[in-house]
């Protein structure tokens, strides 16, 4: 099962993503996928306070971080675990504009191709796969092409894991709107 949880930047939809993978995990072992990295102090902070939020959490959380390989996961996965991605939007960032992926639109899908067929491998080794998305489009259409390519290819990735999500929703100021199937409760 794919829960989608998206929102605006600093929204709730992190701490909301948590509650769901820890609801949904029935005993199960919980992996959280951190794709952020400490480029500047700004991200540094963030990243400390997403760590001591799963330390103060009842959960124990199985920590993979970025640069990490989805196989290796979904290899360790067992069928009653839950993984939480955290986020999509700066795994495909890192996997785009590490290398050429970002230049034609037919590198940039082939590179969200194998981001959603790592998606896909987790949701069939377990129970539930959990991701967190940030919505970029509300801010119109950027100039520079490799930012317009990342966000025409951000915008493919969401509307597919969505029509494959059990769930969605999007997180605003804090507050959980469902816009697709039930919230796990």
């Amino acid at each position: 099962m794919i829960v989608f949880v998206s929102g605006a930047a600093r929204s709730g939809k992190s701490e909301a993503a948590e509650v769901c993978a820890i609801r949904l995990s029935c005993g199960g072992r919980l992996h959280y996928i951190a794709t952020a990295q400490a480029v500047d102090e700004e991200m540094t902070e963030r990243i400390r306070r997403h760590q001591e939020r799963r330390a103060a959490q009842a959960a124990h959380w199985t920590v993979w971080e970025a640069p990490f390989s989805s196989r290796e996961i979904a290899a360790s996965l067992r069928p009653n675990d839950v993984v939480l991605l955290d986020c999509l939007t700066a795994w495909l960032a890192h996997e785009l504009f590490s290398g050429e992926s970002w230049k034609t639109d037919a590198t940039a899908q082939a590179t969200a191709r194998r981001l959603l067929d790592g998606v896909r491998a987790w949701d069939a080794a377990c129970r539930a796969v959990v991701i967190v998305s940030n919505e970029l489009f509300s801010g119109g259409v950027p100039d520079d092409p490799g930012t317009f390519r990342y966000m025409k290819t951000l915008g493919s990735l969401h509307q597919q894991l969505v029509a494959e999500a059990a769930a969605a929703a999007v997180v605003e100021c804090g507050l959980l709107r469902v816009k697709k199937g039930r919230w796990p409760r």
